[in-house]
């Protein structure tokens, strides 16, 4: 052990007063007290602290729901000008590795005077080496222990993430005995901006001592290192000779002779439990016939007939064995393949110390990466698949649809003849979300009809492939203005969710809210909308973007009971904090940058709905084409707002524009919007023939089944019934009105816009009973 590993052990000479009188000052300007608050939580107790970070356990104190977490603070964040960009990257990552075997992030953000933090859950029981000395478990049962936390880590390295930190601190095991695996990532955020401080040394790989590059070799070296402390903790005998082979060869010093893989350390351990020969032995004959017999021990038996039984078992080992070693060198090529690519191609293309580094965003650089994926893993086309697959995922996020089509496409190519039908699937169901998202709904439900027949939801189902198929079908019938369907779906997929994570649920009660309220349950889909919010702070945190969306949901149902200014003021929030996250030229952004326009029109504020869908109309041009049906209908939008704001001539450019475009429209939500928008203007233009043939066309479209609130079916007869009546024909404007009274139900009550002529014109026309 080097000098300085020794100065920083835990009963080294930098643990004495002076050192801790250095962490004291370090500390000093953000030291924690019981009671004290950051974000929705309130410390309750410290539960311990290092060179890295103060962690305490912390609880909700927002009145919303109870909840416990490890809150860790790290106090050199206002000091490092990168820090926060690379806390906020890592979060991300972090929140989508859900597993049973993972402590779960579940907030973030930073305090007023601007140190980082993050809650985790709090897993409360011993570290995994105490655990095994306090209930004096044997060899086989320790090994038994440690394998949830392989598999956590083997979950993680499929999603290209590498832990950095694994000891037994950071190994608890619960209250049913369940080893789970804390502060995954953490390491690798700080060994990004403190590369002194990002490891802990009596369980750092020989890379992280010398500095080098560190990869998820490191980590099957520290889970050789874990493995040895658990077998050696307390009055443990020493470990069987097995055991010690496997523990060297997990640790060996150059990284190529260590196991390739988790898959393969957990393999050898799996072997050890069922008494077959352990590879790292390298043993005879002798000593397979020795496993084969402990495997098997009637067939031992010294009659000749055991005995030919014995070789004949021992010629289908010598069989097997073949077949593994066969699988193992496969899967050490393509772990390999994967070390290199996330190295190379996707971390080692942004080092600064490796030529100039790549200062694109990670999105473009995720674009290369689906190019690179392929020739990487050349010769193994499942690997290649799944690694453009998360590549596609990732890229979609972030608002680059023609490079998630493009890697969707790829990944289906390579994964159509994959043994797994699942993965096939996924890549399926990732090129219907891309549809989905480019505004192409017809095309992605003959892709969503496929697979439900293909997979037909079970709420006992191995994978959640089906439930994200249900919840993919019932978002496209809500992009089909199909929205009693949408809530038909969403309804029966709620009331047997399975074994759903938060994440999921919230997403299905998010897009249900949604759905609800356009059919004019607002009540439902405000309770819909609040348990998605609760939902989605708890997965991922309140701050999320999924949190975010919902609480967009929520504004949506106020402003339906009429709670116009209350709405907008919350919308106006969601979509700032949005911006922050996805930027402006991002599909979502600017579907809701014009739905607080839309939001401002309805409570009377002209101006900021001229501000807003302005904005929202820009990144539509951007994000989807001037042509695209979507962009035509929020032009007719921007042309109300326009209109109502004064601005007579800039709405008549824009009218011109979607006259000149509206048989490019063909997507009925988006045709409802052009034709209600252009019968408002001629409205005022006093075009009357004009503008009842437009609100005609919006009528007709607006009362197909399940469309109605959405489009607002009220407001569409208010203005034929104005429209009628400015033109004379009395019968037709008493006919609009009575559909005027009977569609109440759909009255959003909104303070601008033409309810209130419409209410005082009415009166001339008393209904006939």
């Amino acid at each position: 052990m080097s000098l300085r590993d020794r100065l920083l052990q835990p009963q080294g000479p930098l643990r004495g007063a002076l050192f801790d009188e250095l962490l004291r000052t370090r500390f000093g300007a953000c030291e924690l007290q019981p009671g004290d608050r950051i974000g929705a939580w309130r410390i309750v107790r410290e539960l311990g602290r290092g060179g890295m970070g103060l962690v305490c356990l912390a609880e909700r104190d927002d009145g919303e729901f109870d909840q416990r977490v490890a809150l860790k603070l790290l106090p050199d964040a206002a000091t490092a000008p990168d820090s926060e960009a690379l806390f906020r990257r890592e979060r991300q990552f972090l929140a989508g590795l859900s597993h049973p075997n993972i402590a779960r992030l579940v907030d973030g953000g930073h305090t007023d005077d601007g140190h980082l933090w993050f809650a985790m859950e709090y897993v409360e029981g011993l570290p995994v080496d105490r655990h095994a000395c306090a209930h004096a478990l044997d060899e086989r049962a320790r090994v038994t222990l440690l394998l949830p936390a392989l598999e956590a880590v083997e979950f993680a390295h499929a999603r290209l993430l590498i832990h950095r930190d694994i000891k037994p601190g950071n190994v608890l095991v619960d209250a049913r005995g369940q080893a789970r695996l804390l502060d995954f990532g953490i390491a690798g955020l700080a060994q990004d901006s403190d590369p002194a401080a990002a490891f802990t040394p009596d369980f750092a790989s020989p890379e992280q001592r010398g500095r080098r590059a560190v990869g998820t070799a490191s980590d099957v070296w520290q889970l050789g290192r874990l493995l040895d402390a658990v077998l050696r903790a307390g009055d443990a005998a020493p470990p069987s000779r097995d055991l010690q082979a496997i523990v060297a060869t997990a640790m060996r010093e150059r990284p190529e002779r260590r196991y390739p893989t988790v898959v393969a350390l957990k393999n050898e351990l799996l072997r050890y439990l069922q008494r077959r020969p352990v590879r790292a032995r390298g043993g005879g004959p002798a000593y397979r016939l020795r496993r084969l017999a402990q495997r098997h021990p009637y067939g031992t038996a010294g009659t000749a007939l055991s005995a030919l039984a014995l070789l004949a078992l021992a010629a289908a080992f010598a069989l097997q064995s073949a077949a593994e070693q066969r699988r193992l060198l496969q899967a050490r090529d393509e772990t390999a393949a994967i070390n290199r690519f996330l190295s190379e191609d996707i971390l080692g293309a942004s080092d600064p110390f490796e030529g100039d580094g790549d200062k694109r965003p990670i999105a473009a650089q995720l674009e290369d990466g689906v190019q690179r994926a392929q020739a990487r893993f050349r010769g193994h086309p499942a690997v290649a698949g799944r690694v453009v697959l998360a590549l596609g995922k990732s890229l979609l996020a972030r608002g680059r649809y023609d490079a998630a089509e493009d890697a969707a496409e790829r990944a289906a190519a390579l994964l159509a003849s994959d043994a797994d039908a699942h993965s096939a699937a996924d890549a399926q169901l990732l090129r219907a979300t891309v549809d989905m998202y480019r505004g192409r709904p017809l095309r992605a439900q003959r892709r969503l009809e496929r697979l439900q027949a293909s997979f037909p939801y079970r709420a006992g189902a191995d994978s959640p492939l089906e439930w994200h198929i249900q919840v993919a079908r019932g978002w496209n019938a809500m992009l089909r203005s199909r929205f009693g369907e949408c809530v038909a779906i969403y309804t029966a997929l709620l009331a047997h969710p399975g074994a759903i994570g938060e994440g999921d649920l919230g997403d299905a009660y998010n897009s249900l809210s949604l759905c609800q309220v356009a059919v004019g349950a607002a009540t439902q889909g405000l309770r819909s909308g609040e348990r998605a919010e609760r939902l989605a702070a708890a997965a991922n945190g309140p701050r999320s973007g999924n949190a975010a969306i919902a609480r967009i949901r929520i504004a949506v149902a106020l402003s339906a009971l009429g709670r116009h200014h209350e709405a907008t003021a919350r919308f106006r929030d969601e979509v700032d904090a949005l911006i922050g996250l996805l930027g402006e030229n991002h599909g979502t952004t600017a579907t809701y940058m014009d739905h607080l326009g839309l939001l401002y029109l309805c409570a009377g504020d002209n101006e900021a709905a001229v501000e807003w869908t302005g904005r929202g109309l820009r990144a539509r041009q951007r994000v989807f084409g001037p042509q695209h049906p979507w962009t035509i209908g929020v032009q007719a939008q921007y042309a109300v707002a326009l209109l109502r704001s004064g601005r007579i001539d800039a709405a008549r450019g824009i009218v011109a524009e979607v006259e000149r475009m509206q048989d490019a429209v063909d997507e009925p939500g988006s045709q409802v919007a052009m034709h209600r928008g252009l019968g408002e203007w001629y409205l005022r233009e006093g075009r009357i023939d004009a503008s009842i043939r437009h609100y005609r066309a919006a009528r007709e479209l607006a009362s197909r089944p399940g469309m109605q609130y959405r489009w607002n079916l009220h407001a569409i007869d208010a203005g034929l019934g104005l429209a009628a009546s400015r033109a004379g024909r009395s019968a037709q404007a008493r006919q609009a009105y009575l559909r005027y009274d009977q569609s109440g139900i759909y009255d959003n009550r909104c303070d601008g816009g033409l309810r209130a002529e419409a209410d005082a014109d009415r009166l001339s026309y008393p209904r006939r009973d």
